[in-house]
């Protein structure tokens, strides 16, 4: 009996094995498209930046060491890789309504936004230079885009927002030179805002972390295929601001319209809580990007710093393109 139990063990054991050779056989890694590597411990934006006075966030977390790229059925999986393991949402209360944390950032990451412009067709002056809002930066023309990849923790809002500051926007510049603007106008431009948006914005919700690195997938029917080496990739992280803020200016229509923000933290002189600290005294330029993959051969410090207040210039960002570093 012992033996006859031996051999069955074997035999199961055996036939274990080949389900695994077999599954292997059939189960292929993704293709690795390009890989762009990142200066360690340059997350300090301009070189003044300071992180904000909180305990959830310290220097080394929004440190970007790498971003890859790797074909995946039907479209592409972007993995980032942090200098630090990725901060993930707990249970604390996040809002009045008793809301927590892990209830509002579901994707698993509540510190950062990594937004990627894509430079498709790398010709001088095709496609946009204007960044998501609160950026303060722009593509420089050599890199304009046709597609942004916007990686944030609340994907679903931040898709919601962009279309009520751009429709905003379109609003007031309509107003200014319609005669007359009805409600029928205002909707009509609200939706093919949305529409526009859809096509050149891509907010992932397929995500998973998992230590240092967070993988999200961007389907093919956004990209136009796979992402290539050869585009041009401005690649940019900054902290994530969660929750969704009410200006009091713009709801009593009183002062200036403020600066729109996109799911950003700002940056602002002295040290805060709920803002990025070494903010420069009446500079409106200054970006509050946290770090960013800059061209072979530039310094992120440099490009930063690079706009000019008198000009109204901000600062212009420079694709990387995987092939040709």
């Amino acid at each position: 009996m012992p033996c006859r139990f031996s051999r069955l063990v074997r035999w199961l054991a055996a036939v274990t094995a080949a389900v695994i050779l077999s599954a292997g056989a059939v189960t292929t890694a993704p293709a690795i498209l390009f890989t762009l590597e990142d200066q360690a411990g340059d997350d300090d934006g301009d070189g003044s930046l300071l992180y904000p006075l909180r305990n959830d966030l310290a220097p080394g977390d929004l440190d970007l060491r790498s971003l890859t790229a790797a074909a995946d059925n039907d479209g592409t999986m972007f993995e980032a890789t942090f200098a630090r393991p990725i901060r993930r949402p707990d249970k604390r209360g996040i809002d009045a309504g008793g809301g927590s944390l892990d209830e509002i950032a579901t994707l698993g990451f509540y510190t950062f936004n990594l937004d990627i412009y894509i430079d498709t067709d790398r010709r001088e002056g095709s496609g946009r230079t204007a960044l998501l809002p609160g950026r303060v930066a722009e593509a420089s023309p050599d890199s304009a885009w046709e597609r942004v990849v916007c990686l944030t923790p609340r994907p679903f809002l931040a898709q919601g927002q962009l279309a009520r500051i751009e429709a905003r926007a379109a609003e007031r510049a309509l107003r200014a030179t319609a005669a007359r603007v009805d409600d029928a106008d205002v909707d009509a431009l609200g939706a093919k805002l949305r529409a526009e948006i859809a096509g050149r914005a891509f907010f992932p919700s397929r995500v998973t972390v998992a230590g240092a690195t967070v993988r999200f997938f961007v389907p093919n029917s956004f990209l136009g295929g796979p992402a290539k080496e050869t585009w041009g990739y401005i690649v940019a992280v900054s902290g994530a601001e969660i929750e969704e803020r009410l200006d009091l200016r713009m709801t009593l229509g009183a002062g200036q319209v403020p600066a729109e923000r996109l799911m950003i933290l700002p940056i602002k002189p002295g040290r805060l809580r709920e803002a990025f600290g070494g903010g420069r005294q009446d500079d409106p330029l200054q970006p509050p990007l946290v770090d960013v993959i800059v061209p072979s051969g530039a310094t992120q410090e440099a490009v930063l710093k690079d706009y000019d207040i008198q000009a109204n210039r901000p600062v212009r960002l420079t694709a990387a393109v995987p092939a040709a570093r």
